[in-house]
């Protein structure tokens, strides 16, 4: 309901008040001045009837004589000494017909027409008669008997101005006490209000200083200076301000720990409207789509996000959650959240879809989103590694099963070059048959030794182990069209394991020669170094190929990272970096990479192991002693 503005009502308590006294104690007074005038008058009136009938009777009884003696000089003189009365303003005596024997009214000659219709009336009191004249006059009449006749008639006009002067007396006696009375009501009202409105003032003052800026809240708590309900309503508003700042502050918690959580959490948080446009994102889906989360606000997923594919299925499953209002769980998407040219590389993401509900509509959709590639890729390179494996065991069992026959076909051929029907050109063949069987098994021996890798720390002589690799890639170089130039110290040695060294040369070999092309230099060294005054062995490999940029350089480390999508598996350099860390081993690595492939490009790995590599004194002993 509008209130209606009034300009002439006070906006304070105690302009209300004193108002609303005022008005109060004036229609008061008012009624009580009218009540008590009205009975003031009625009596002042009854008072003087009484007066001038005495008077009258009086006057009557004195004119009695005068009459009989009919002395008109005597009359004149009773009259005029009437007037000299104070309650008497003028005295007349008529004869029965209305005519003037004597007067105090100088130039008065008859009676009007009401005291001529009074004197002929018959209803009027005896001896007796009160006169109200048109002109409002009241005026005494009293018949004058003389010998048990009526003679003549007394006429008393009273004194008005004295009941005027009783009248102005009573009002100004109660005006007197009015003021007095309103004045005391003022006072009152001043303590009164002043226990009322100093509070409220300060409500006011505080509720228009929150009403601006709801953080303001030095004024509080409120002083409470009074004991009334204006001093408990005080106490109640700071309790209620106490704890709304209570409750806000809990707020203001929440909403910070959701806000970190959503602007750090590790997964992506996004809110669409019905329109498919942003109404809320997180830094982390931010930087994934490289645009600032103001720049999202108002604008969809095709207008942020290059990959029309990825936002058009996104806008899909929004809008049936927005028509179902059912949560979509672990939804697997491809694409890019980001730029389409940022990444080769399309990414994986799992995507939960749920509504966000005011009463019972659905208003918005949130997205929680997951990055998975990793771990996408992670599964497929395991699975080739398991492939790799089985492999492996494939090939040391085929490895094993060849290598008894083998044994059994050297033999013969032994035998073969000892019998004496063949001649010297038939034992040559028999003898280079026998010596390719001896390539054959040795080969069959290096596979089973990287199968069959000892368990336990021995002495490794690593020249010997840059053989056995080279012999199992020498097929593979010579297709490649690589050659090898190796420097091996034959008596350079550490301790460790051999088998775990034997895979550490073979990866390094291995992505050498997948580097390389035709005509492509591999160069091997092992020799005895010293490294910061310790002595050990340093093992370089280096290659002609295409080289590695930087970006490569600092990633090859990382588990599952390639650069050979179809036959790589990104587990190589990450094993190699663990088994030299084990070897307590310490990496140099350059590389080059230029534009066409020369001789200036290229990638050079230098290892330098110590002689004691690894501990021979077991992990049990050891920590026991320790």
């Amino acid at each position: 309901m509008a209130i209606t503005k009034r300009s002439w009502v006070p906006r304070t308590i105690l302009g209300q008040l004193l108002l609303g006294t005022i008005l109060l104690q004036i229609s008061v007074l008012t009624v009580f001045l009218w009540m008590n005038m009205r009975s003031q008058m009625q009596a002042i009136h009854r008072r003087d009837m009484i007066r001038i009938e005495a008077q009258a009777r009086l006057l009557a009884r004195l004119v009695v004589d005068p009459l009989r003696r009919k002395d008109k000089a005597e009359l004149e003189r009773l009259a005029e000494a009437m007037r000299s009365s104070t309650s008497v303003v003028a005295a007349r005596i008529t004869d029965m017909e209305g005519n003037i024997l004597a007067t105090s009214e100088g130039g008065r000659s008859g009676l009007d027409a009401d005291e001529s219709l009074a004197l002929n009336r018959q209803n009027r009191i005896p001896h007796f008669d009160a006169l109200t004249t048109r002109k409002g006059n009241s005026e005494g009449v009293a018949e004058v008997v003389v010998d048990g006749r009526p003679a003549a008639v007394v006429w008393l006009l009273p004194d008005e101005t004295i009941n005027l002067r009783s009248l102005y007396a009573f009002v100004t006696n109660a005006l007197v006490y009015a003021s007095c009375a309103l004045l005391a009501d003022f006072f009152l009202i001043g303590l009164l209000a002043r226990s009322v409105s100093r509070p409220l003032r300060s409500l006011n003052r505080a509720t228009e200083s929150l009403s601006r800026d709801p953080e303001a809240l030095g004024a509080f708590p409120l002083r409470v200076t009074t004991r009334n309900e204006a001093g408990r309503l005080t106490q109640s508003f700071n309790a209620m301000v106490h704890d709304l700042e209570v409750q806000r502050s809990g707020l203001r918690e929440t909403l910070a720990l959701l806000d970190s959580m959503l602007g750090n959490a590790p997964i992506g948080f996004a809110f669409f409207d019905r329109k498919y446009r942003y109404v809320r994102i997180n830094e982390f889906l931010a930087r994934i789509t490289q645009r600032s989360a103001a720049d999202h606000f108002g604008r969809t997923m095709r207008e942020t996000c290059a990959d029309i594919g990825l936002a058009a299925q996104v806008e899909k499953i929004a809008e049936q959650v927005f028509e179902t209002g059912e949560v979509v769980h672990d939804l697997e998407l491809t694409g890019n959240f980001g730029d389409a040219d940022s990444s080769t590389v399309k990414r994986v993401w799992i995507c939960n879809f749920y509504p966000v509900r005011t009463g019972e509509h659905v208003r918005w959709v949130g997205l929680v989103v997951t990055e998975v590639t990793e771990r996408v890729r992670a599964e497929e390179a395991m699975r080739r590694s398991e492939k790799l494996a089985a492999a492996g065991r494939l090939a040391a069992s085929i490895a094993h099963e060849i290598n008894n026959p083998l044994e059994s076909v050297t033999n013969l051929l032994f035998l073969l070059q000892l019998h004496p029907s063949l001649d010297q050109e038939a034992r040559e063949y028999a003898s280079l048959a026998q010596r390719e069987l001896s390539r054959v098994a040795e080969i069959t021996q290096q596979t089973l030794r990287f199968y069959r890798s000892s368990s336990r720390p021995e002495r490794v002589r690593l020249g010997e182990v840059v053989n056995s690799v080279l012999a199992l890639h020498t097929g593979r170089m010579q297709s490649a069209g690589v050659r090898v130039e190796r420097r091996v110290d034959a008596t350079a040695e550490i301790f460790g394991f051999t088998g775990e060294l034997r895979q550490l040369l073979a990866n390094l070999v291995g992505n050498a020669v997948d580097a390389m092309s035709v005509d492509g230099l591999l160069r091997i060294r092992v020799r005895k170094a010293t490294l910061q005054g310790i002595e050990g062995v340093r093992v370089t490999v280096a290659d002609t190929g295409t080289g590695m940029s930087e970006e490569v350089r600092l990633r090859i480390f990382e588990p599952f990272y390639t650069t050979k999508e179809a036959t790589g598996t990104g587990l190589g350099l990450w094993v190699s970096a663990e088994i030299i860390e084990k070897h307590k081993g310490v990496l140099s690595l350059r590389s080059r990479q230029c534009a066409a492939v020369s001789s200036s490009s290229g990638t050079v790995f230098s290892i330098f192991f110590p002689q004691q590599a690894v501990s021979d004194v077991p992990s049990l002993i050891r920590n026991a002693s320790q």
